[in-house]
């Protein structure tokens, strides 16, 4: 038993003589055969700590972690659901779905669960609850009917927006395949409505697609669904027989889907593509490519399937359907198709021509890379914590894990750190996916999944962590809101997905954590939270406003957020005064040295907050309600009553005062993961509310309303 325990330092007596002192418990063999006490001592500060001591809390420690795995057991969730086959053809649905990403820790938010915990929180919230669970799906039925495929010209344009805005992020597709099929359509002889049925689906899907930001500025009138149900109508039973073209045509479903309803999960449509590409051998190596061009297409076309595999399996906590260590395939090189023609009467592999080839300007591909890479970061913060997680499971002690959970975030945060580093910088942006600003909000969003695993895996103290995993997820979930927050900001650029929706909601619920289990949050920490929190809001109501489905959630967002600003009043008041007395001070040490042209503006600026501290210094009794905890006198009358609005069937978002776009135009490659059933990757209570899965529907009943 002794082999399988921590190694302890030598014991006193041993430490004496200069001997050899063994592991045993509950005495090394040297004390044993003299019959003393053994005693190690602590050399920091010269504390004793007895041998026999160690060896009861050890075995106390194992009673305990037995009896939590018994309970762990006896508590897995399993429901009666049809057997319904999943593309891989190893898993069921049902055995996917009776260990939901809600019942399993270490996985995403179930350390927030806690917010709920609050009874009186419950109680008033009853009628929210119960509206909530039986939400329905408000997308079961598509309400666009099927359009006409639109005139060449207008074609010809939706094709050009779809070169120069998702092609850039997703170039699965050769561009010549593109020009290719508008040919087919509008030049041959033919007219377009006689066309085989395979490039009327591919044409109407690109449509579809080219058409989200026209759309969403107005400047097209069709909506893109419109063009969506148009291609099902040629979707045959010769969809999956086309080897990579039915992939093709699969990541396009894929990509149609970050945006809209497609009908069914894309992580079940995207592990079909998987299949399909590992069936076509793409994630291979292989020596006899002739094409160059068509094995660069081979290679895009895997690692997009990659992509999205891995976004969605790691929101989901689901299983990847191929381990890295079975991808043999490199990435695309980064040239254009011209080079790649070029090259291929001399050069015989890709591998060859990345060997003598020194790339200069930006090519096509080389955008991408920064997502093939972040998606390969992903991939190892989920296979690290999950290796973790089983580790705790089998054998591994509870009091080392926080060491083992420390080193694995430290290392894979240096690991985002040089990925941010090597992002590449474009001098005049086209699109979203060429900005500074996009590679930060990718940045932030990915520390704040990985903080998120550490901390739901990490041993925690009366359910709070360490004070330092902490503020690295306080810091991580306020720049992941300020960073979307300042990108709705480029309305050209902007859309809303479920995806952002989903990283929001995420980001905000962690802050509301941090600040309240946190004993020593500052009053910069408590304002930036507060500032940051109503951004969130402020941002998650616009977003309700083109997802109707989100409303719920965005009622309870309210409801917790007004909650926790109400308990937090009281530790604001105490240090604000004081606070902002200071930094009057300080202004007004600094006001000689204004020029006069800024004097009077300076003078505006604080005479809100200097009359502010008059009032707070003159009316100590000043009620707390009038206050909110940014230090910001408020009406107590205009705190909405979330339940009752999203019971009445208001309009979120309408009539609101947001300064920053209402719609957006354009994505953040967060893909939209999945049906509404299973949307969220959140854990525990919060998990089974915004995952919105039928299949759990009761778990409201364990709330004692």
């Amino acid at each position: 038993m002794a082999s399988h325990l921590p190694r302890l330092p030598a014991c006193q007596l041993c430490a004496q003589k200069k001997t050899k002192c063994d592991n045993s418990r509950p005495k090394c063999s040297f004390c044993a055969r003299s019959g003393i006490e053994c005693v190690i001592v602590n050399p920091a500060d010269n504390t004793r700590l007895s041998r026999e001591l160690i060896d009861e809390l050890e075995k106390r420690e194992k009673l305990l972690a037995s009896k939590i795995r018994a309970l762990e057991t006896e508590s897995i969730i399993t429901c009666d659901v049809p057997e319904s086959f999943s593309p891989d053809g190893s898993q069921t649905l049902k055995s996917v779905n009776a260990s939901p990403p809600a019942a399993r820790g270490g996985a995403g938010l179930g350390f927030v669960a806690r917010l709920f915990d609050d009874a009186d929180w419950r109680k008033s919230h009853a009628s929210l609850l119960r509206t909530l669970s039986n939400a329905p799906d408000a997308a079961a039925e598509a309400s666009i009917a099927p359009c006409p495929l639109p005139s060449g010209p207008e074609t010809q344009a939706l094709f050009e927006k779809y070169l120069s805005w998702s092609h850039i992020q997703s170039p699965f597709l050769l561009r010549r395949e593109v020009w290719e099929l508008h040919q087919r359509l509008f030049m041959n002889a033919t007219r377009p409505e006689d066309a085989a049925h395979h490039d009327l689906f591919r044409a109407f899907l690109i449509c579809a697609i080219g058409s989200i930001l026209p759309y969403s500025n107005g400047l097209h009138r069709q909506h893109p669904e419109g063009y969506y149900h148009a291609a099902l109508q040629y979707l045959g039973p010769q969809c999956l027989t086309r080897g990579l073209d039915s992939a093709q045509d699969l990541l396009l479903v894929c990509r149609f889907g970050i945006y809209y309803y497609i009908g069914t999960s894309i992580w079940d449509v995207i592990r079909l593509c998987g299949r399909l590409c590992i069936e076509l051998g793409l994630h291979l190596k292989t020596d006899d490519e002739v094409d160059l061009l068509q094995a660069q297409r081979k290679r895009r076309v895997f690692w997009q399937f990659y992509m999205i595999d891995r976004y969605s399996s790691t929101t989901l906590d689901r299983p990847f359907l191929i381990d890295d260590r079975d991808i043999e395939i490199g990435f695309p090189v980064d040239a254009d198709d011209e080079e790649l023609e070029r090259a291929s009467s001399s050069i015989r592999t890709l591998d060859q021509f990345c060997s003598t080839h020194n790339p200069g300007s930006r090519s096509e591909t080389t955008i991408v890379f920064v997502s093939f890479r972040l998606r390969q970061i992903s991939s190892r913060i989920h296979t690290e914590f999950s290796r973790l997680k089983r580790e705790q499971r089998e054998s591994s002690p509870t009091h080392l894990l926080v060491g083992h959970v420390h080193v694995v975030l430290n290392k894979l945060l240096q690991e985002l750190e040089i990925w941010r580093r090597n992002a590449p910088t474009v001098a005049e942006p086209s699109c979203l996916y060429e900005m500074q600003e996009w590679y930060d909000l990718l940045h932030a969003r990915e520390r704040l999944y990985l903080v998120r695993r550490a901390i739901d895996l990490a041993p925690k103290m009366d359910g709070t962590p360490s004070r330092n995993i902490l503020t690295i997820l306080l810091k991580t979930a306020l720049e992941t809101i300020e960073q979307y927050y300042s990108l709705c900001k480029f309305r050209r650029f902007m859309t809303h997905t479920r995806s952002y929706f989903h990283m929001l909601f995420t980001a905000g619920l962690s802050v509301m954590y941090c600040i309240s289990v946190s004993q020593n949050l500052t009053p910069a920490d408590l304002r930036a939270s507060s500032e940051s929190l109503l951004h969130c809001q402020e941002t998650l109501v616009n977003m309700s406003g083109h997802l109707s489905d989100a409303r719920a959630y965005v009622a309870v967002f309210e409801a917790l957020h007004h909650d926790i600003s109400r308990k937090l009043r009281p530790q604001a008041e105490s240090g604000q005064a004081e606070s902002i007395t200071r930094e009057l001070h300080m202004d007004e040490a600094s006001l000689a040295s204004l020029p006069d042209m800024y004097r009077d503006t300076f003078l505006q600026a604080t005479a809100g907050r200097r009359q502010q501290t008059t009032n707070l210094v003159n009316n100590p009794g000043l009620s707390s309600e009038c206050l909110d905890f940014d230090g910001s006198l408020v009406n107590p009358s205009h705190v909405d009553d979330a339940a009752a609005r999203y019971a009445m069937g208001d309009q979120l978002g309408d009539g609101g005062t947001n300064e920053y776009p209402s719609n957006g135009n354009g994505d953040l490659i967060n893909w939209g993961f999945l049906t509404h059933d299973s949307l969220w990757n959140m854990e525990s209570a919060l998990g089974q509310f915004a995952y919105g899965d039928p299949i759990t529907s009761g778990f409201w009943d364990g709330f004692e309303f």
